[in-house]
């Protein structure tokens, strides 16, 4: 398999950051005024989809997008480690906020690179996750049964 090799890395990590914004908005309608800690939507004969909210501010939400089994028990989208999903309210984009071990070791002129290189896969995985939520029919939204964010 060929690697993908991008002129403008950053320009293109930012327009796929903008992209997963706005499948997030899709699949999330509410999402500049979720009130609750966690949502689920549960589609027939599917594991239903829990979004718990992180980290709320003004102009930045956090959250964890996870599948749910049929017996209760959560299931991380990666199963490699534990993604968060950083949302900026108002540039319009979200990124998988990650911290992979080997960008703490690298230094100096390389960093930028590196920390792009790491950053492309995880959000690339989230844009083509979030298309496979939204063709399923998936979509989060607020009932009065869901819990607060805690003030």
């Amino acid at each position: 398999m060929s690697q993908l090799n991008l002129v403008n890395k950053s320009f293109c990590l930012h327009q796929l950051f903008e992209s997963n914004y706005l499948k997030l908005l899709r699949l999330i309608p509410q999402l500049h005024c979720i009130q609750s800690s966690s949502i689920t939507a549960q589609l027939c004969n599917k594991p239903a989809l829990k979004l718990s909210v992180i980290e709320k501010t003004t102009h930045t939400l956090t959250i964890q997008l996870t599948f749910c089994s049929d017996n209760g028990e959560t299931e991380l989208i990666d199963t490699d480690s534990s993604h968060n999903i950083r949302i900026y309210l108002d540039t319009k984009s979200a990124e998988v906020m990650t911290t992979p071990t080997n960008l703490l070791t690298i230094s100096g002129k390389n960093y930028p690179k590196a920390a792009l290189d790491a950053k492309w896969p995880d959000n690339y995985l989230l844009d083509k996750w979030l298309s496979h939520c939204l063709n399923q029919g998936y979509e989060l939204l607020e009932t009065s049964h869901d819990q607060p964010i805690p003030a």
